[in-house]
């Protein structure tokens, strides 16, 4: 009687754990920042994707009505839209197709799995055809509000003079916003130039404990600096860590579901 109460005990924790991580994976969350820059007149709007990795658990139609909502100026994927393995691109150009019924610009930096990925050719070809903007280490303009911002995307492995040679035209005087899929190569080289930088990468540490925040991150090991969240960097830029919509490696992920993000400029 005491096995069979122990064994049942164990059998409704097992079960818990899966739900509770199945909801962490696929049941998206919509993370909300506003932001107050001196060089916007009114209210800009944009929305971030990243760490996609070809999820086909989450409801891409729920995830398109909610960002019709919020009614973006421009969407943002900061990379790894499919994993490195991803054989079938279906799953991320349907999302990409999702996000163009917004009508809104799209811009695209390339994360690690895209560069390891072997369909990557095809990829970027399946993207441009549909009107995606990809940066790889030059800018964009885009009409906000009758005010003309700057969006740069560095590529994945991006060196220090390409970030100079990058942003050697910056106009001070325009809001700056930087692409970077990974946080630490931009912290590295932010020296206030860009006003915001949106990256991935990290999954938040994928695991996160209480006070601690993330567990593990790639190329920063244990307990990362750069995890999640929004942070200032030196010179007053700020670091926006997206920790992705997606999975790699495995599908687990405690006290950190998958998300997108809602992002508010005001004056």
């Amino acid at each position: 009687m005491k096995m069979k109460i122990i064994l049942m005990a164990i059998a409704i924790i097992a079960l818990g754990m899966f739900l509770y991580n199945r909801n962490q994976i696929s049941h998206f969350r919509t993370e909300s920042i506003q932001i107050q820059s001196s060089k916007v007149e009114n209210e800009i709007r944009i929305v971030q994707v990243t760490d996609f990795h070809s999820n086909h658990r989450i409801n891409i139609s729920r995830l398109k009505e909610q960002i019709k909502e919020f009614n973006p100026h421009m969407i943002a994927l900061t990379g790894d839209l499919v994993d490195h393995n991803t054989e079938d691109l279906t799953v991320s150009l349907s999302l990409v197709d999702s996000l163009k019924t917004t009508g809104v610009p799209i811009y695209f930096v390339e994360g690690n799995h895209e560069i390891a990925n072997r369909h990557r050719k095809d990829l970027l070809e399946e993207l441009s055809s549909r009107g995606v903007i990809i940066l790889n280490n030059d800018r964009a303009e885009v009409d906000i509000e009758g005010k003309t911002v700057h969006v740069y995307g560095a590529e994945f492995y991006v060196e220090e003079h390409d970030y100079e040679v990058m942003l050697s035209e910056l106009e001070r005087d325009r809001l700056n916003i930087l692409l970077s899929h990974s946080p630490v190569r931009a912290s590295w080289y932010a020296d206030g130039k860009a006003d915001l930088i949106l990256s991935g990468h990290t999954h938040g540490g994928q695991v996160r404990l209480p006070l601690v925040g993330g567990v593990v991150s790639p190329g920063q090991g244990f307990f990362p600096h750069y995890d999640k969240g929004l942070m200032e960097l030196p010179g007053g830029t700020m670091l926006h860590i997206d920790s992705g919509i997606g999975n790699s490696v495995l599908p687990i992920r405690i006290m950190n579901p998958v998300q997108y993000t809602q992002i508010r400029i005001s004056p």
